[in-house]
């Protein structure tokens, strides 16, 4: 439990965008990482719903990714300038060029998209979310420790075969 909590304690990595002016120099300041950007609206509940898993995400693909958020009744301008029509509407861009837009709250076509683009992050990044975290590890800890205690051929044991 104590690993949930320290991980509600990390600070937020999704940045909300505060003007037209920031959410260009995020884009080009990222360089060669990509940047998913989340059209959202306040009183949009899907949107509401899938913020938690961008944060998650934004610290699994830290390393080759930035993910921002523009309130389209803030951000008319930038909502108009990408088409955007619903949300939550995503975009995925690098070198200030789109790749790909979708809408959605599915957390999975996000994950996917992502994937496609930044290929699967480090186990080792993944957040510590409670007990099921990690499986691969308790699984390779397991058989970590069947390997340590069940008898090997070479040590010639009797057996009810002999």
């Amino acid at each position: 439990m104590a690993s949930a909590a320290t991980n509600k304690n990390k600070p937020k990595k999704v940045i909300t965008i505060q003007s037209k002016e920031d959410f260009d120099r995020i884009v080009a300041e990222a360089g060669n990482k990509h940047v998913l950007v989340e059209f959202f609206a306040t009183w949009c509940g899907p949107c509401a719903l899938i913020g938690p898993r961008l944060e998650e995400l934004a610290y699994e693909y830290e390393d080759c990714l930035l993910i921002v958020k523009v309130d389209v009744d803030d951000h008319g301008d930038l909502a108009e300038e990408y088409d955007v029509s619903s949300m939550p509407s995503f975009l995925i861009i690098k070198n200030k060029v789109k790749l790909e837009q979708f809408v959605g709250s599915n957390g999975d076509k996000v994950q996917s998209t992502l994937q496609k683009f930044c290929g699967k992050p480090d186990d080792k990044k993944a957040p510590v979310a409670g007990p099921s975290a990690q499986p691969a590890q308790k699984t390779n800890r397991l058989v970590s420790m069947l390997k340590a205690v069940t008898p090997s051929k070479s040590n010639n044991m009797p057996t009810d075969k002999q």
